[in-house]
């Protein structure tokens, strides 16, 4: 007979194996005690929420008239299907949106639509700046980027009635831009000074923006998308041509879109990438003053624009605007 040569384990041995077990026990019971406690929550909140909303109104419709192959998930009934209900819904929202069916409302349902339309009508407050960037002739969009397409824009002005567009129209305001002789006290007059301000441009605060209602495109200076932490590769590498006053010519890397937002208008406004010293970091054309129906003045220092909450402003920075002088004066001579 073969004898048993294991031997028993001892007694710390054993009792190390209790102590693991009942620990293993222990652990196991924790976790489910705190998955009905999660569960319970789940379950209060579950019942929270079926007390505050009631359960859809099946249909009146008797039975034998009910179309049986069509079901609808939402209001859990036979008669018509979850596409056709979503369809529905959606063009009620938009006969409500736009003035109709609100006298079949009740006074819950017009409370709601009154609170939707103020919150529609509020300007949106500015965005939070990343970061902070402390005459030019040339291509446009409108106007052309060659001397072909300026030829043919110029022609148009000949006959204005065959080339009027109709989009303009359906952005009027009615609002009356007007300026009044002394209305700011404030400045340093008498004056010539450039108006200079500061926009949020790609969701940083740009400061030393010219206004410059003699400049056919907006131009940014690749120095300040350097600043703004652009990369170059954004830049859309198509080399347009920017003449001076006095016919000189400064070729551009490329053109690149960026947000431009002004007191709650935020337009996607394409700029020339110049690579060329500037006291200022952007230069603001009749591109986008004309996109935002602006009115600029230099000897109120301020440009004036309608939107949807009103006439809004924006002033003018004079002493940026004499210290971008004096930097200008004070670089050497450039060929634009």
């Amino acid at each position: 007979m073969a004898k048993n040569t294991d031997t028993p384990p001892s007694a710390p041995d054993f009792a190390a194996e209790i102590a693991t077990l009942t620990a293993q026990v222990q652990e196991n019971a924790n976790k489910f005690l705190a998955l009905e406690d999660e569960n319970a929550t789940l379950r209060r909140e579950n019942r929270n929420l079926s007390e505050r909303l009631s359960t859809p109104r099946k249909t009146n419709n008797p039975d034998p008239k009910r179309d049986i192959t069509k079901y609808c998930e939402f209001h859990g009934d036979h008669d018509h299907s979850t596409p056709d209900c979503i369809s529905l819904h959606f063009e009620v929202a938009d006969l409500l949106k736009r003035g109709h069916l609100q006298e079949l409302l009740l006074d819950k349902g017009k409370n709601t639509l009154a609170q939707r339309e103020a919150r529609r009508d509020e300007q949106p407050t500015e965005p939070t700046p990343e970061r902070v960037v402390n005459v030019i002739t040339g291509g446009s969009e409108v106007s052309g980027i060659t001397y072909s397409a300026a030829r043919r824009h110029a022609r148009a002005a000949v006959n204005p009635e065959t080339s009027l567009s109709p989009t303009l129209q359906t952005r009027a305001s009615n609002l009356v831009l007007s300026f009044i002789d002394n209305e700011d006290s404030t400045l340093i007059n008498p004056h010539h000074d450039a108006l200079v301000i500061s926009l949020l441009i790609a969701n940083c605060r740009i400061k030393r923006i010219l206004i410059d209602n003699g400049s056919s495109t907006n131009v940014i200076f690749l120095r300040a998308l350097k600043e703004m932490n652009i990369d170059d590769a954004h830049i859309h590498r198509r080399s347009t041509v920017l003449v001076g006053f006095s016919g000189e010519q400064k070729f551009t890397l490329g053109d690149i879109t960026l947000p431009v937002y002004a007191a709650g208008v935020n337009l996607h406004i394409t700029f020339v990438v110049l690579d060329s010293p500037s006291a200022y970091n952007v230069i603001l054309g009749r591109p986008w003053i004309h996109d935002m129906r602006a009115v600029p003045s230099t000897f109120h220092q301020v440009i004036r624009f309608p939107t949807a909450w009103g006439v809004k402003e924006i002033k003018g920075k004079q002493a940026t605007s004499r210290d971008c002088y004096r930097n200008t004066l004070r670089a050497k001579p450039s060929t634009l």
